[in-house]
């Protein structure tokens, strides 16, 4: 069972970090990790712009996984 607190591997880059949220159903949990990850591209619009990876880094992404 996992509980805010825990530390747990990060799904991105396998460091550890540290569960930050569990949803009430006990199956998704929120993953904090204290490493730099690239932000999302942003999605495609209707309007024909096309998809351009980030070039920005943050700190602290809180990566939504399933609890294992």
């Amino acid at each position: 069972m996992v509980s805010i607190g825990d530390r747990m591997k990060c799904p991105e880059c396998e460091t550890i970090g540290s569960v930050v949220w569990v949803s009430q159903d006990k199956k998704t949990m929120g993953v904090r990790c204290s490493m730099s990850h690239r932000e999302a591209s942003r999605p495609e619009s209707k309007f024909g712009a096309m998809v351009v990876p980030s070039t920005k880094t943050r700190k602290n992404v809180v990566f939504l996984t399933a609890v294992r």
